[in-house]
């Protein structure tokens, strides 16, 4: 991305994720994997950490949004009983905390990555159920690298300059179930695990895998964050001096 020497970078809104346990600190901590943030500010943007312990109002500020991955969600939130496999947030707030985070980008226009946990969380929040553990065969989900199809004409194709497969670094244990209302499928892995969602009411997109493990040296996953930042220097050029200051989200 060209970005106007001392220009104000566009500001990306990143919740951070609750940690009881922070190496260095005696008590609990408030973090975000450097490696998301190095590849907003790689591509041209400036981070901005949002702590999940604060009911956080300054939406208006942003000009985009990445909610990183993480822990489970609690499967009450989908109508589930917790499974064996499950390993939740530290904080029991932190699902509420990212959900306002996505209801802000939807209500207010902010343009969204929304990253592993992320896309689980949007899936759930329209209604959506969660497979709680997908089964390593055929297709190991857990620490690997694996191909997936990208549905041609969709945001994330255009993202990837038209790009209809890529391969993506995958490290999650649960997957999307039941559809949310509103969202449609654009990737899928080989064994049929819902790798990306989109709305298209909506300048967001949702993937299962992690582009910023690899965005230092992988054209495709960069472009992801490219995409954010791009689409949020735009919001801000042409959308957000007609926003009210401090507008409520439900």
């Amino acid at each position: 991305m060209s970005m106007v020497p001392n220009a104000r970078r566009p500001r990306i809104g990143v919740p951070a994720m609750w940690s009881e346990s922070v190496n260095g600190l005696r008590y609990s901590g408030s973090v975000v994997a450097n490696a998301v943030l190095e590849s907003i500010v790689r591509a041209g943007g400036q981070p901005v950490m949002i702590f999940p312990g604060a009911d956080f109002h300054d939406w208006d500020l942003l000009d985009g949004l990445v909610l990183p991955g993480g822990s489970d969600i609690a499967p009450g939130r989908y109508g589930q009983e917790p499974g064996p496999h499950l390993s939740v947030s530290d904080y029991s707030g932190q699902d509420d905390a990212d959900a306002r985070a996505i209801r802000a980008a939807e209500a207010l226009g902010i343009p969204a990555l929304l990253i592993c946990r992320g896309m689980q969380l949007w899936n759930v929040e329209r209604g959506g159920s969660l497979i709680q553990h997908w089964p390593r065969e055929p297709q190991q989900h857990v620490s690997t690298v694996h191909d997936v199809a990208i549905t041609p004409g969709t945001l994330l194709s255009h993202a990837l300059q038209g790009s209809t497969s890529t391969d993506v670094s995958s490290y999650h244990h649960q997957a999307v179930g039941a559809l949310g209302e509103g969202l449609r499928v654009v990737s899928r892995a080989g064994d049929g695990c819902v790798e990306a969602l989109e709305d298209p009411e909506h300048q967001i997109i949702a993937v299962q895998w992690h582009p910023e493990d690899r965005a230092h040296h992988h054209p495709g996953d960069h472009a992801l964050f490219a995409w954010i930042v791009s689409a949020a220097e735009d919001q801000r050029r042409t959308a957000r001096h007609t926003m009210p200051t401090h507008q409520e989200v439900p």
